[in-house]
């Protein structure tokens, strides 16, 4: 009985995690040693303007601020805003249309001459929101790229803003959980 609940727990503890909805990848250069970087800022104070109002929003730019400063604070680097750091940071956010679809059975029958049966099938497409958040953390001297992040997941509206936080947070951490890259 008591492995009957193990296997149970270990079941739905590997649903949950497989449903996070987050896919996330990451480049950087291999030549860098991020142990050398310690301080951060946005390269701008103000996030631009992208045309879409899903994306121009000052409280969404807010939180994925507040959202990457977190992270990177409790990973030990430190934020300024007085022109000294060493890393500068920007992300990117898009919403963009994709279609999915399925096949499904809808019937099956059996017959005789001449109607032999047969089985009916379904194809349904659908079409929903798919958003794309892409930090990138780059070497303030050089102005240079030295690592982006990037984060894809269904689009979902919520009417509870402290909802659209944790979604914002979990994101933005599932993305910067591969940062600073472990040296090879």
């Amino acid at each position: 009985m008591h492995n009957n609940r193990w296997l149970l727990l270990t079941f739905l503890l590997a649903i949950l995690l497989s449903c996070s909805g987050v896919r996330v990848s990451q480049d950087y250069d291999v030549s860098v040693d991020f142990s050398e970087y310690r301080t951060f800022a946005w390269v701008s104070g103000k996030q631009p303007k992208t045309g879409d109002i899903r994306v121009d929003n000052q409280l969404l730019d807010n939180r994925i601020r507040e959202a990457v400063d977190w992270t990177l604070i409790a990973k030990g680097f430190r934020k300024t805003t007085d022109g000294t750091s060493n890393l500068l940071v920007a992300y990117t956010l898009t919403i963009r249309s994709r279609l999915e679809s399925d096949t499904v059975s809808t019937g099956f029958g059996y017959g005789g001459y001449p109607y032999w049966g047969g089985a009916g099938f379904e194809t349904r497409v659908r079409e929903y929101d798919e958003g794309m958040l892409v930090i990138d953390i780059g070497d303030a001297k050089q102005n240079k790229l030295l690592w982006r992040g990037t984060g894809t997941r269904r689009v979902t509206e919520h009417s509870d803003p402290k909802k659209t936080t944790e979604v914002i947070n979990k994101t933005v951490a599932e993305i910067l959980a591969q940062f600073p890259p472990m040296p090879k």
